[in-house]
């Protein structure tokens, strides 16, 4: 696959007679203008410094679905992330929503000198063990507890426990890290190499000791599996908590559950290809998953990336997205990403839209854990 500009150029031509991207774009629907051919022939045709000034590289959702759907297999997540590192440099910045609260938590984070001691996030009834040679990677979201729990309902901590007590329900007890750092994956999108690579430095001697490490957030899943591989050279054995739990279907009984719809969110789908192994392990635990118009490869993003351009566009693809959810006729929808959660759970808490949206959004790690609990 195409990965730069320069990649880009010798196919460029049959790329931009084909529209596909702009056809399925998400973005595309609800800002009129935004054209991803017509944003990538800029670049490449001599015309990088107007679109670079004009700051669209934000508007891109990242969501993947334009590049799933290329017959030319060019890699235009790689782009847009090469036009937002160029955009960054000449001081051409995204309008990133809850900056003044996450902004400093991570530049706090950002120092090798200070330990986020992770393991106080966990429950007495958590079972860990320290010589596992299976880690539990904890991620961002029981730092997002305290900005969204009592505005949106987003229970990071609980979702971090959850996790683990379902590995521990099918016989797994990994081991926690108390030193993790975040995977610095919105840093890398946003354009910040520098902050990425300083992250994963910090990370990289204690993860690679681990035979296979474990994570419940789709965007720790990629960074790790991928990113770490292709950019800093640490390969890693990585696994969503939907993998490990297909694994262990044996262990899960079934019985009528009840219905439910899921949502793909865009890095465990259409950037890992994870869409069988989150539905198995449901179904096994006796649900029945009701797919919405648009799933799997053509699953509509939850509208806010890296928590970049949370506008009113954005909103409308969120509202879609619920929509399609309750024309399931499923009481819960399932998301297997915290940051999902969370912008989902925001439109239903936006007061101008209160009670409009009567479904119950919970974490695939809690319908999980209180499945296995129930056995």
């Amino acid at each position: 696959m195409a990965t730069t500009i320069a990649d880009a150029q010798n196919i460029f031509i049959q790329c931009y007679q084909c529209g596909v991207c702009s056809g399925s774009c998400p973005k595309s629907r609800v800002l009129p203008g935004f054209l991803p051919r017509r944003m990538l022939f800029q670049m490449i045709n001599g015309f990088e410094e107007r679109q670079l000034e004009s700051g669209l590289g934000w508007e891109c959702l990242t969501c993947g679905k334009c590049q799933v759907h290329c017959p030319q297999g060019i890699d235009i997540m790689g782009l847009v992330r090469d036009m937002r590192s160029k955009m960054t440099s000449r001081g051409v910045n995204g309008l990133v929503a809850h900056d003044s609260i996450l902004a400093p938590m991570y530049s706090i984070m950002a120092s090798p000198a200070i330990k986020p001691k992770k393991s106080m996030y966990l429950s007495d009834d958590v079972k860990t063990d320290p010589n596992s040679k299976t880690l539990f990677f904890i991620g961002c979201a029981p730092h997002l507890d305290a900005p969204f729990r009592d505005d949106v309902g987003f229970k990071g901590i609980d979702v971090t426990n959850d996790a683990i007590k379902a590995l521990n329900l099918v016989g797994i007890v990994p081991a926690v890290l108390d030193d993790e750092k975040c995977c610095a994956h919105d840093y890398l999108w946003r354009g910040d190499r520098a902050v990425f690579e300083a992250f994963g430095r910090q990370n990289a001697a204690a993860l690679q000791k681990f035979d296979t490490i474990i994570t419940a957030c789709p965007e720790c899943y990629r960074t790790l599996a991928v990113e770490y591989k292709d950019l800093l050279g640490i390969e890693l054995n990585v696994k969503h908590l939907s993998e490990v739990l297909a694994e262990n279907i044996d262990k899960i009984k079934s019985k009528d559950r009840g219905e439910v719809t899921y949502h793909d969110s865009c890095r465990l789908g259409r950037f890992m290809n994870i869409y069988d192994e989150p539905r198995e392990a449901l179904e096994a635990a006796g649900y029945t998953v009701k797919e919405m118009t648009e799933s799997r490869e053509d699953a509509l993003c939850c509208g806010v990336p890296t928590w970049v351009s949370c506008n009113d566009e954005n909103k409308k693809i969120r509202e879609q997205k619920l929509d399609y959810a309750l024309a399931t006729g499923a009481k819960r929808l399932v998301v297997p990403c915290p940051k999902c959660e969370i912008h989902l759970k925001c439109l239903q808490a936006d007061l101008s839209e209160e009670g409009k949206y009567p479904i119950e959004i919970v974490n695939f790690a809690t319908v999980m854990k209180e499945s296995l609990e129930e056995d």
